[in-house]
């Protein structure tokens, strides 16, 4: 069981002390085996939340331990370092999370509490040791943009986990080197098991769940190309140009009238799609109604080449945060067959 260290746990009492939240008790009872109840008391009133100590903090291990926490009140994770990229994932979550360099985010049911971002940790944590003196190299975050590709299509094709690397690496648009960086970090989370010789991915609704929750704040942000005004219903692709179709106009049957387009687009060196926007007369514009990403995926098993995968329409639906979209996306998840197996 790690247990926190004494000099995280005086960093972070004083960062929400400066917050104007006060740790009644201490947190030096914050272990990484199972979340403990923390007393608060902010202005003037108590509150009792539960809070986890996490010595490898990232969005998939706050996540993963959001997912399996027996608590009706919010959790709150504890650890030294969180990446700026996995802190945008937990605020889009809503999961209460402090590290030791004072970034935290909380909320209660009035409304924001606390939310500091890019600060430097101060305090001193050597890399690989945890909380009770043992070394581990702990799990890399699963969902950094490249390791959030071969995820995905591990998660649209699950027969591939069981091809080899290069095959793995091929489809995901990764090298190999990352295909097998992203498998051990499976098999170190808990997501990917071998059976001899072969391998399997287990507990894969709830790696989807999770990568989907990543997906905004990283391979949703990482491969945007270009966001797009202009008319989304009488578009077409120029000859030649490989598009694929996603969010809301990908499921035509579940959606009347739909009011934006999120298309996969492949291009050379992964540059602007020029002669679409020509084609098309789209022009940039930030609030735009038309998303362009790039398409990293290749010749994934059973595809139709001018649909997204069915994780990747999932993922842009529930991105959108419009009630419609996120309607079709919670149906989806639980009756199309591509995701309900998982």
């Amino acid at each position: 069981m790690g247990q926190i260290g004494a000099g995280l746990a005086k960093s972070v009492e004083r960062h929400l002390a400066d917050y104007g939240v006060r740790v009644l008790g201490g947190l030096s009872a914050l272990n990484s085996a199972y979340p403990e109840p923390l007393h608060l008391e902010i202005d003037g009133k108590p509150v009792t939340i539960t809070a986890l100590y996490l010595p490898h903090l990232s969005a998939t291990a706050a996540l993963q331990a959001w997912a399996i926490a027996d608590t009706t009140s919010p959790l709150l994770v504890v650890g030294p370092r969180l990446h700026p990229s996995s802190a945008e994932t937990l605020r889009a979550r809503g999961l209460w999370y402090i590290d030791g360099a004072g970034n935290a985010y909380l909320r209660n049911q009035g409304g924001l509490l606390i939310d500091v971002r890019g600060r430097r940790s101060a305090v001193p944590e050597r890399p690989g040791i945890l909380g009770n003196g043992l070394r581990g190299d702990g799990p890399r975050n699963l969902f950094t943009p490249k390791r959030a590709q071969a995820v995905c299509v591990l998660l649209a094709a699950p027969e591939l986990v069981e091809a080899p690397l290069r095959e793995i690496a091929e489809c995901a648009g990764v090298s190999v080197g990352m295909a097998k960086e992203t498998m051990d970090t499976l098999r170190t989370t808990g997501f990917l098991e071998h059976l001899g010789s072969r391998r399997r991915l287990v507990r894969a609704g709830e790696l989807l769940d999770l990568w989907a929750a990543a997906y905004p704040g990283g391979l949703g942000r990482a491969n945007r190309l270009f966001v797009a005004g202009g008319d989304i219903h009488t578009w077409s692709a120029p000859d030649g140009l490989q598009v694929a179709v996603s969010g809301e106009q990908a499921v035509p049957g579940d959606i009347r009238n739909p009011e934006s387009l999120v298309l996969y687009v492949h291009t050379a060196n992964n540059g602007l799609p020029t002669d679409l926007l020509i084609h098309n007369r789209w022009h940039r514009d930030p609030h735009g109604s038309i998303v362009i990403r790039k398409l990293f995926w290749r010749n994934l098993p059973d595809q139709q080449p001018e649909i997204a995968p069915a994780v990747l329409i999932y993922a842009d639906l529930l991105a959108s945060h419009e009630p419609r979209q996120l309607e079709v996306a919670h149906h989806m998840r639980s009756h199309d067959d591509r995701l309900a197996r998982l």
